[in-house]
This record gives C-alpha cells, sequence and structure tokens, in this order.
C-alpha cells in the first residue's frame, strides 16, 4: 500500500546495508521534510497530508529544552509528543528527532547525565517496537535517529558560543542514552551549516572521536545551493559528496559513517524559479546518492527546505503555492516528480564522484540518473548512452525538472541506447517502466 509506513530496512537494500541500519527502503521512504512539533495536529496533519501527496516518507520532530527537560522538572517528557508520533504513523511517515534547533541556551547547555537522560527517555518511548509502541498496537516501526544542537556556529542564535568540550559532552551523554535501549539506533549531531563547515569549526572535530568509537553515526550537512555564494554551476566542490569527503578528512573521522540532509534546496535568488527548480533537481540527487569510501550509498534520509511553506512567507525556499488542496511551485513539483517516478526503487549503481551516474531498481522499473553538469559528470556531453536495457523494455522515458520530454519505442531485444541533442547543465532521469 502507497502509504503504509515503511521498515527500517528491506530485502532489496541488503546488497549495500548490512552494515547499516538504514532509514528505509525505497527512495520515497527516504525523502521528506519538517519541521514538526506537539500541540498543533491540525496544522501537522495538513503537512503529513503533503508528504504523502509526493509520497515521501520521512519528517524531522524538533524538541525544545522546555520539552525535553522543562527546567522546573528536571525530567524528560517524551509524552509531550505521543499524538505527534501516532499521527506519523497513521499517515504512513517515520519521524526522526531534532533535541535544539534553534539552540539558544539561557543557560549552560547541561553534560552527560542530563543527556543520557534525555536520550535514553525518548529512544525507550519511541524507539523501534518499544513498549509504548507496542501498547498502540505498532510493531516494526518506531524512531531510529537522534541528533541534537543544530547550528552549533551560528551567531544569530550562540552570541556567546557552546564550548567545544561541552558540545561533545552532551552529544555523547545522549549516544549512551539512546544506546542503552538498543546499540542498533542512531546518534548524529545536529545538522552543520554549510559556510562555516570546513573553516574554523572546532565542533565537528571535538566530536570526531565519537564518530570513530561509533557512538556517533552520521553526518548531517545543511546545503543551500546559491548562485554567487554557494555555486553549482561549473564545480563540483559545493556538491554535498565532496563536503562529506572533505569533512571526515579534515576532522580525523576515520570510519565508514553515514549520512543525512535536514535542509537543502536551490536558493531562488538571482534566479527565477523555473531555474532553482532545475537546481533543485540536481540537489535531490546530490543528497540522495552520496557514497561512503568503498562506493557504499551512505545516505539515510534527504529532507528538502521549506516544503510547507509559500513563497509569500519564504521565496527563497517556499515550495507550496497552496495547501488545501496542495499546489506546488516548480520545486515543489520536481520533488514530486522524484517521489512518483522513484516509488519501489533502490540503488544499484552509483558513481556521483567521476560519471555522475546513477542507476536506480525496483517495481519492475529501471532508471539511470544522469548529472549532465560541468564539474559533475567527467564527461558532459549532449549525449549520453543506456546500457543493459531489461529484456522486454518496450519504451524508455526521458526525464527533466521539466517533467517528461521525450519517449522512446524500444525494438525487441535492444540492450543499449544512445540518447542525442541532450541539454548542458542538466540532470537527466532516463525510466524504463511497465
Amino acid at each position: 500500500m502507497k502509504n503504509a509506513p515503511r521498515p527500517i530496512c528491506t530485502a532489496a537494500m541488503v546488497v549495500f546495508c548490512t552494515a547499516f541500519v538504514c532509514a528505509g527502503g525505497d527512495i520515497p521512504s527516504r525523502l521528506g521534510g519538517g519541521n514538526f512539533g506537539p500541540g498543533r495536529l491540525e496544522q501537522t496533519a495538513s503537512q503529513f497530508e503533503i508528504l504523502r501527496t509526493i509520497n515521501a516518507g520521512m519528517c524531522r520532530v524538533t524538541v525544545s529544552e522546555n520539552e525535553y527537560y522543562p527546567p522546573q522538572t528536571k525530567t524528560p517528557r517524551p509524552e509531550r509528543f505521543d499524538d505527534l508520533i501516532l499521527q506519523a504513523h497513521a499517515s504512513g511517515v517515520t519521524p526522526m528527532i531534532l533535541f535544539e534547533y534553534y539552540t539558544r541556551w539561557n543557560g549552560s547547555l547541561g553534560g552527560h547525565d542530563k543527556w543520557f537522560a534525555v536520550g535514553k527517555a525518548f529512544a525507550e518511548r519511541f524507539a523501534p517496537d518499544s513498549l509504548w509502541l507496542r501498547s498502540k498496537g505498532i510493531r516494526n516501526w518506531g524512531v531510529a535517529f537522534y541528533s541534537a544542537i543544530n547550528e552549533p556556529m551560528w551567531k544569530a542564535n550562540n552570541p556567546t558560543p557552546i564550548p567545544p568540550a561541552d558540545y561533545a559532552a552532551a552529544l555523547e551523554g545522549l549516544a549512551d542514552g539512546v544506546h542503552a535501549v538498543s546499540p542498533a539506533l542512531r546518534v548524529s549531531p545536529g545538522g552543520y551549516q554549510e559556510i562555516p563547515l570546513l573553516r574554523n569549526n572546532l565542533y565537528g572535530p571535538a566530536v570526531a572521536h565519537l564518530f570513530n568509537n561509533g557512538k556517533l553515526a552520521a553526518i548531517d550537512i545543511h546545503r543551500y545551493y546559491d548562485v554567487q555564494h554557494q555555486p553549482m554551476y561549473g564545480t563540483y566542490r559545493n556538491s554535498l559528496q565532496n563536503q562529506f569527503d572533505e569533512v571526515k578528512k579534515k576532522w580525523g573521522i576515520t570510519t565508514d559513517i553515514l549520512f543525512y540532509t535536514t535542509e537543502f534546496n536551490f536558493k531562488k535568488r538571482l534566479v527565477d524559479e523555473t531555474e532553482a527548480a532545475s537546481g533543485l533537481l540536481t540537489a535531490i540527487w546530490d543528497a540522495l546518492g552520496v557514497v561512503g569510501s568503498k562506493g557504499q550509498p551512505v545516505t539515510q534520509f534527504a529532507l528538502p527546505w521549506n516544503i510547507f511553506n509559500t513563497p509569500q512567507r519564504d521565496d527563497h525556499y517556499g515550495m507550496t503555492l497552496q495547501t488545501d488542496p496542495w499546489q506546488p511551485t516548480d520545486r515543489g513539483r520536481v520533488l514530486q516528480l522524484v517521489g512518483r517516478l522513484t516509488q519501489g526503487m533502490t540503488f544499484t549503481h552509483l558513481d556521483p564522484r567521476k560519471t555522475g551516474v546513477f542507476i536506480l531498481e525496483g517495481d519492475g522499473k529501471k532508471m539511470w540518473v544522469w548529472q549532465n553538469r560541468k564539474g559533475w559528470t567527467n564527461t558532459p556531453a549532449p549525449q549520453f548512452t543506456i546500457k543493459d536495457i531489461p529484456a522486454g523494455a518496450a519504451q524508455l522515458q526521458i526525464y527533466t525538472c521539466a517533467g517528461l520530454q521525450k519517449t522512446i519505442p524500444l525494438p525487441t531485444g535492444q540492450t543499449t541506447c544512445t540518447l542525442t541533442d541532450l541539454a548542458p547543465d542538466q540532470t537527466y532521469m532516463f525510466l524504463i517502466a511497465p
């Protein structure tokens, strides 16, 4: 069923995921958005409905200090999120949890004991197959990813910097608390903003040892492409793959860790919505296709920002023209297109660092994705040769950010096909479907 809750890892992904707990199965189960919070179920119901329309299966739940550790009681309160978690399950969406989205500290961050209590309390209640979820008749579903302290270097939120040692102690406490419930659960730092990621970042190196000893599992990098300040055109330097590789090298992370992004988009600044939509399609596959040192896929989920806002509220990132019924901007339409085309599909080949070619299969379909942009492929060209066409394939569909461009009939027994007259600086999706 399309909107049924998805398992944490499916058998179809064993070839790539035997060493990891994966966020979901097919590509749509790894897409989604946020933020979601308690106490506004009418609003979140509308947001979950948009995710269903996109066919997306993930969301980010944000938790502030007065919700996870009220100063008056100093006792974690995960039960305040019960209704939201049940609403997510009913909507076929799996949450991840972020403690401290704004990270505005009025006092101390708190040490290992505080964060151990927080992690243990939330994981005991919401981890897959927890006693509480089982009491609600829910099996094989729950929150497997926990993170804390979003964008710690954002000076607007932290005019007085958090001491890196305190930051590391808090994250270690969270990890120890979550892992006291189950070692299979994943803990990571809150997202790192893109601009200071590799420059004067004291926080990543402070927790590198926690990645290397297995307590922290994934890096969350926020990526907002901007044609002037964070360009995509003609360079691969700002790609999530390149930044993931550079971060591990510079911070001294030697183990093969996971990746996800809870905020990314192509900024509608100095460009129109059409160009932003073209950039977002490249960015979506950039986010989904990150690989580890052995070329294995490591992206757990990719959550564009901001699916639920209108351009009137957020001209740079808003993807919604109207909520009821939902009408998307061009970027929202691109996200919906990826979710529709890739239902039931997982990666069988990934080569983001060289050819820029990704191959997916599943649900009787096969797709080739090509990042035909200078710097994103070592062979930018107006033609592309598709090999290993499945037996019995009758037609090939060519998609760009603008949707279906062309349908090509395939003679019986044809195993290769060379496509010509392809536009430069575009991401293409070539689909063979029943």
